[in-house]
């Protein structure tokens, strides 16, 4: 987590509504386990504590299923569909890469409004 927060200016992620995903019997164990909730309030302390920013994205933002090329927008993407091509533009997705893109951008977006400056640089992803 450290090296998360050194190696960035801001750190991205999406909110999720923890409690309604371990409806799921097929993902709550799962989901159980992760501590989503604990691992983003880390986040955010450690990001304050060396001056950075941890930026989170709303839970109703469409980030799977916008595409992160031409912000075309479906109308529904099944959580079993793992990878899809945009209907406008025909870019082949990763679900979770294309969501990855979105909420950087959206995070990015976010930060400007706030009248934060943001430096250009290419993301990466473990």
């Amino acid at each position: 987590m450290k090296r998360l927060i050194d190696e960035n200016q801001a750190v991205c992620a999406e909110s999720l509504k923890i409690k309604n995903m371990q409806k799921n019997r097929h993902l709550a164990k799962a989901i159980a386990d992760a501590g989503w909730g604990t691992f983003c309030r880390m986040l955010d302390y450690k990001a304050k504590r060396a001056g950075k920013r941890f930026v989170q994205i709303d839970t109703f933002y469409a980030s799977s299923k916008t595409c992160s090329v031409c912000g075309h927008k479906l109308k529904e993407l099944s959580l079993s569909v793992r990878e899809w091509e945009c209907p406008h533009c025909h870019v082949r997705h990763d679900r979770d890469v294309n969501a990855a893109l979105n909420i950087r951008a959206e995070g990015i977006r976010k930060m400007k409004a706030e009248g934060q400056s943001v430096l250009k640089r290419t993301a990466t992803y473990a």
